[in-house]
């Protein structure tokens, strides 16, 4: 938990170096075609990985988990390949609205295949309870990036910060790889065809639903590229989201410290409903603090981002009303239905949502502008999480 919350700091800090270091348009074109990727990277190496995370806790012995995470990893680094050439086919038709992000576009559709390779690894460790050494991974990672983002930003601006984001993953990943020898051979598992079938199944409907979670905070960037046509409407937008959002590692933090533990007892009724009850009782109280903080604090939070983002301080209380039903509920039960095997079930809700999520997009960003698309991420934050709570009673109505 402490190595996450140090992880975002410093990546927090990053953003603020690159926000004052680079000029709205470049920065409008860099997030742009980040929002693209960061949507998604859920589904790198067409989400087989989430297989591991999944079904290696499970596992029987510690060489039956390191022969799933060698089938899951090779199959992976193939799938992610073809998202990226995929992407890089498709950047001219994908960024034609603002044409000066295409470049930026090519050279992050790399980060696919290289955070699917350092995630790949992290997840092991998890997987094997080394949690020490996962945070060690995590704090490393973040540090590298932070020391390249920086030194390659300010002599190379933004393909400098860009390059920094996709050679950081890779340098970990081979640092720990020779390190710990993880291309030693082990005998290899004939899984059968139901076996495989399961394993791409989980990890395609899990995949599914995190790139459709991740395009409720990216459709809005998308949308308003695509209908106001203005580098400087997307950077004003994406600065004023870099607060709230970046504070979501909160709760994301907690659940990615239990989530193998969630995964073990996940038909256990009575540690679930316990668990659920002091999650909401902790969390309820720090999310309604947090959003009362960013609405008092909202002028000079955008202050600090510089003058010419000033205006875009009326974003952050909508954003700070949203964070109370992503803290609350969309986090707790969204993690939760990955880690009862509800894959297929968390995919359809957050499909919906996003659908629901362009329909809203379209009209209000027309209709009221950035602010437009605030009020849309907003109200789904809620919505998500109040159809996952739902999907998870259920769960618990039917276990013994």
């Amino acid at each position: 938990m402490s190595s996450i919350i140090i992880s975002k700091a410093l990546s927090f800090a990053l953003s603020i170096f690159v926000v004052k270091y680079l000029t709205t348009n470049d920065f409008g074109n860099i997030s742009y075609s980040y929002n693209i990727i960061s949507f998604i990277v859920p589904f790198m190496g067409f989400g087989i990985f989430q297989s591991l995370g999944r079904f290696a806790p499970i596992a029987n012995s510690q060489l039956e988990k390191r022969r799933l995470f060698k089938f899951t990893f090779w199959r992976g680094v193939v799938a992610s390949l073809i998202i990226v050439f995929i992407l890089i086919l498709l950047a001219g038709v994908i960024t034609n609205s603002l044409p000066n992000a295409k470049e930026y576009l090519i050279y992050l559709s790399f980060l696919v295949l290289s955070l699917f390779i350092l995630e790949s690894v992290k997840l092991l460790y998890r997987v094997y309870n080394l949690n020490k050494l996962f945070a060690y991974i995590e704090i490393g990672h973040s540090l590298l990036l932070v020391v390249l983002g920086i030194i390659l930003t300010y002599f190379f601006d933004g393909v400098g910060y860009v390059f920094a984001l996709l050679i950081s993953p890779l340098i970990v990943a081979l640092f720990l790889t020779l390190k710990n020898k993880l291309y030693t051979k082990t005998p290899p598992t004939k899984y059968s065809k139901s076996e495989k079938l399961t394993l791409w199944k989980y990890g395609f409907f899990t995949s599914i639903g995190g790139l459709t979670s991740k395009l409720l905070f990216s459709i809005d960037i998308l949308m308003i590229g695509y209908l106001l046509k203005d580098e400087t409407d997307v950077a004003l937008y994406k600065a004023a989201t870099l607060i709230p959002f970046s504070l979501l590692f909160i709760p994301n933090g907690f659940i990615q410290t239990d989530f193998v533990k969630l995964t073990r007892e996940y038909q256990n009724k009575t540690y679930l409903k316990k668990y659920i009850l002091n999650y909401l009782k902790l969390f309820g109280l720090i999310s309604i603090v947090i959003s009362g903080i960013l609405i008092i604090f909202s002028k000079p939070l955008m202050q600090f981002f510089g003058t010419e983002y000033f205006k875009a301080h009326t974003l952050i209380p909508v954003f700070a009303i949203g964070i109370i039903g992503a803290f609350m509920f969309r986090n707790l039960f969204g993690n939760l239905l990955d880690a009862i095997g509800w894959a297929k079930t968390s995919a359809t809700l957050s499909s919906s949502i996003l659908i629901l999520d362009v329909i809203l997009n379209y009209f209000l960003v027309k209709e009221y502008g950035i602010i437009g698309a605030a009020y849309s991420t907003s109200i789904l934050l809620w919505l998500s999480g109040i159809l996952s709570a739902t999907a998870i009673l259920i769960y618990l109505k039917r276990l013994k």
